[in-house]
């Protein structure tokens, strides 16, 4: 029993020394130990759209701006689109939703898809359908190389200032026939060629007559051109025949 009790001694001895040594090895973290391995902000992530400015919110304030939305002349685009409520559109690159948010009040019985690379942009759009109280406005998270939309779904895709975005145009937009519904359109607002007051440089613009190969070369016909934008070219296709 006294070896017992020896031997229990001593293991208990051996345990609080072992502890203590513990203790001086790892001493307890402060709350703020952990800060040099949090995961960067949204406002450090760099922008998802490859050809876009990398600094999001600014980007999103300039899409959002009086002068370009005043541009885009939205109203003229409805009414030239003259699209049947019960419409489904599809808007790609939709950004904050400027033309996402015309097409939902102009649709009430329609349902719109507003599909873009950027989380930031659909993030922003969120909160106009919140504080407008709109519900038929899908927001989509897209691929490079796809939109993710349901097959066969929609009357119209529109693309606004985006075209010049897409890597490898043809390929993306003969891909895009299989979105669109059985009659469906295809509608491009795009900066025109050359030096304007406004939009990006020319450099990062299509050359003249670039759209027209590219679409031609997709798979598609143009089935009207509009004169309607100082700054932009206008025009509806369909899929050819």
């Amino acid at each position: 029993m006294q070896r017992f009790d020896r031997f229990a001694s001593g293991l208990a001895l051996v345990l609080v020394l072992a502890l203590a040594a513990g203790c001086k090895q790892a001493p307890a973290q402060p709350e703020h130990a952990h800060a040099s391995v949090t995961a960067p902000s949204n406002a450090d992530a760099r922008n998802r759209d490859r050809h876009g400015p990398p600094t999001v919110d600014s980007y999103v304030a300039s899409l959002e701006s009086a002068g370009r939305v005043a541009d885009l002349d939205v109203p003229v685009v409805l009414e030239k689109l003259a699209l049947a409520d019960g419409t489904t559109v599809a808007d790609l690159g939709c950004g904050p939703g400027v033309f996402s948010l015309a097409f939902a009040r102009a649709l009430p019985h329609g349902l719109v898809y507003s599909v873009d690379v950027e989380p930031r942009q659909l993030d922003r759009l969120r909160e106009h359908l919140l504080a407008d109280g709109l519900e038929n406005v899908v927001p989509v998270l897209a691929s490079y190389s796809t939109p993710h939309l349901p097959l066969a779904s929609c009357d119209l895709i529109f693309i606004a200032d985006t075209y010049h975005h897409f890597d490898e145009r043809v390929s993306y937009m003969r891909g895009l026939r299989r979105f669109l519904a059985p009659g469906g359109r295809l509608a491009i607002l795009e900066y025109k060629p050359g030096p304007l007051p406004v939009g990006p440089p020319p450099t990062h613009k299509l050359k003249v007559g670039e759209l027209e190969r590219e679409l031609v070369d997709a798979g598609y016909e143009r089935e009207a051109k509009f004169d309607t934008h100082a700054n932009h070219d206008f025009e509806v296709w369909r899929v050819r025949k």
